[in-house]
């Protein structure tokens, strides 16, 4: 029988050294209510502990785990440090894998969420998963996009920031017909090398 793993490590940034204790006292609690709180399961599914770069005065909770790990019970903890105003007004990622002890169909897996704490709202979320079947099955497109069209649609966006006027070129067509996909709810790539 195979077995099935869910790993991660990331650092959570928080606001003072006050906070970190205050986030660990936090996930004891969370803990102690298990799956009658904000946990999906009795089993938390992930360590936290202080950890401290030793050339900056920032404050993290390393967040990790090597087989059974939870994201879900990682961003209700993270939630709940943001509600609780301890973490940092900074943009957020967790990225996981999903692995298996043996080779086994559909057994591998991913995938990465990015949240704005200061808000606590999710900003995008990705798996790998649905990502993969939706290519495959032709529900995602992808655009390829060269250098010239990545270089004029930079410098409309820049033009257009600047107050100045624009004119889409025939060179953005691919940029244009991409974004006119994503408006209608379609997932898309844009794939291709831009300028510097």
């Amino acid at each position: 029988m195979p077995n099935h793993y869910t790993k991660f490590s990331a650092l959570l940034p928080l606001c003072s050294a006050g906070a970190v204790t205050q986030a660990l006292e936090l996930l004891e609690a969370m803990r102690a209510e298990g799956a009658d709180g904000a946990f999906e399961s009795e089993s938390v599914g992930f360590e936290a502990e202080a950890n401290e770069p030793p050339d900056s005065e920032l404050q993290h909770l390393w967040i990790h785990h090597d087989e059974s790990g939870s994201v879900e019970n990682v961003l209700a903890f993270v939630y709940a440090c943001c509600e609780k105003k301890l973490t940092l007004p900074v943009r957020w990622s967790l990225i996981w894998a999903g692995d298996c002890s043996k080779p086994c169909l559909d057994a591998y897996c991913g995938g990465a969420i990015v949240l704005d704490l200061e808000t606590g709202t999710e900003i995008a979320s990705l798996s790998l998963t649905d990502w993969a079947y939706q290519i495959k099955h032709c529900t995602h497109q992808v655009f390829d996009v060269d250098r010239e069209a990545a270089a004029q649609a930079h410098d409309c966006v820049m033009q257009k920031q600047n107050g100045e006027a624009t004119s889409e070129t025939p060179a953005m067509l691919p940029i244009c017909t991409a974004l006119a996909a994503a408006a209608f709810g379609q997932t898309v790539t844009i794939s291709g090398v831009g300028p510097d």
